[in-house]
């Protein structure tokens, strides 16, 4: 367990300068905008308030990527629940500017990697971040239910779903070369996948039940 909390001490610490300054903008800028920039606008969905809200849940989601449970060496990793904010996000405010949140949640994650991957294209790039992290937004296609556990539960469901399909796919086509000898690229790709993101789905399927009747009402009130 000690070993454990060092370990995850040295992730956040190894966050580069610019990663930091870029959360640390994202929160001020979220505050800030909620704070000076109260009125709200008929016109667009992209208020000052839930740009804040956006703005708070990508830094918050930003700090638990980097506590890496379980590290995969070609990329992703199982996390405490990372995905939560942006699939909580998506549920309440709905599809498209989940949707949206998410691919640029998928930008940012992009460049606090470092573009590590970038040697591999711009396509397999697109896939495991913008796309892959956008998808997240599905989440909100069930929102409209009146039983709210159930459109919930639904939601993430769909929301991980899209995101596995997009790395699902991205392992298939451009990282088929790392498939052990005799194994299908499918079948790897599938099983290196669900190996992170199965359990850190459900973990946010059963933390959003914990707190989503009340959070889901306050989060409804900043339009």
């Amino acid at each position: 367990m000690k070993e454990f909390f060092a370990n995850m001490f040295e992730d956040v610490v190894e966050m580069t300068v610019g990663g930091w300054v870029l959360l640390a903008l994202l929160l001020a800028g979220g505050v800030a905008a909620f704070l000076l920039l109260r009125r709200k606008s008929g016109k667009s969905f992209w208020t000052a308030r839930t740009m804040s809200v956006g703005a708070m849940c990508m830094a918050l989601a930003s700090v638990l990527s980097l506590i890496k449970l379980l590290p995969m060496p070609m990329g992703g990793s199982l996390t405490p629940a990372s995905m939560l904010p942006l699939l909580l996000f998506a549920y309440v405010y709905g599809t498209i500017p989940g949707l949206t949140l998410g691919a640029l949640y998928g930008v940012m994650q992009f460049i606090l990697d470092g573009g590590q991957w970038l040697w591999t294209g711009a396509i397999p790039n697109l896939l495991d971040y913008p796309i892959a992290f956008g998808l997240l937004g599905l989440a909100g296609v069930f929102n409209h239910l009146q039983n709210e556990k159930k459109g919930l539960a639904l939601g993430f469901l769909l929301g991980c779903f899209g995101r596995f399909v997009a790395s699902f796919t991205s392992g298939v086509v451009f990282y088929a070369e790392w498939a052990p000898e005799g194994m299908h690229p499918a079948v790897y790709s599938a099983g290196y996948n669900a190996m992170y993101m199965l359990p850190e789905c459900l973990l946010c399927i059963a933390i959003g039940l914990f707190v989503a009747p009340r959070l889901v009402r306050e989060l409804r009130k900043v339009k």
